[in-house]
């Protein structure tokens, strides 16, 4: 039902084993969900290759290393293989940091209810209480607030207390293409440098779904957040290059 894309580099050694200990907490959590990854860099590639290959199946991982520096033109292709119905999109230092009970029943929770898109970023920020009952602090829709789930929330885009479209999510598949393709066929639109305007990079893709291109724009989508962090981001070493 889900599969991994990753693009990205590990230029830093001591991020290696911060791949390492995300490579191996997302393939326990998902066994049976295939890994489509792109190695930007020939720095380290022989390391991260190793750390794929000692967590992953060989039968689950399609691991390419193409240096083109088109960050959105390389997902989109590694989308174009995959054929479930949802697509898990994570950066290399996030590491699955529940039980793995606990995140087996978000995902079901989702799928079972059909969900479109899953936040898995800032989730402490945005389950504070004043979420929940229905501050939108960047769009003018009154929302009614998070309606209570099993083990997450529900609210529709339209409701969404964050303005961006979080790289860091779980979605439809068909979805992410379509987004990637639109940003793809107008990246030279995006009006602002936030966070990143470089196209090797998925910061690009989250500043051109932001303000008034953000969430809210997607005013009906069905979107879930657990109600408790899921995954993690190890900040302890930054690739900034």
């Amino acid at each position: 039902m889900i599969s991994i894309v990753q693009n990205f580099i590990c230029t830093k050694s001591e991020r290696l084993q911060v791949l390492a200990d995300s490579v191996k907490s997302v393939s326990q959590a998902l066994p049976n969900s295939n890994f489509y990854v792109n190695y930007n860099t020939k720095h380290n590639l022989d390391e991260v290759l190793a750390i794929y290959t000692q967590y992953v199946a060989p039968e689950k991982l399609n691991f390419y290393n193409d240096l083109s520096e088109s960050w959105a033109h390389i997902t989109l292709s590694l989308l174009n293989e995959v054929t479930t119905p949802y697509t898990l999109a994570i950066c290399e230092d996030q590491v699955v940091m529940s039980t793995k009970d606990k995140f087996d029943r978000c995902m079901n929770e989702f799928i079972t209810n059909e969900l479109d898109w899953m936040l898995l970023c800032k989730i402490p920020q945005y389950l504070e209480q004043k979420y929940i009952d229905g501050y939108t602090p960047y769009n003018t829709n009154k929302s009614p607030g998070y309606t209570r789930l099993q083990d997450g929330y529900f609210y529709l885009g339209k409701h969404a207390p964050h303005k961006r479209v979080a790289y860091d999510s779980l979605q439809r598949t068909h979805w992410y293409k379509e987004r990637v393709t639109e940003f793809i066929n107008n990246i030279d639109n995006c009006t602002h440098d936030i966070p990143i305007r470089d196209i090797r990079k998925p910061n690009f893709y989250e500043g051109y779904y932001d303000f008034a291109n953000g969430m809210a724009r997607f005013a009906d989508m069905k979107c879930y957040i657990p109600d408790e962090p899921i995954l993690l981001e190890v900040e302890l070493v930054k690739q900034n290059r």
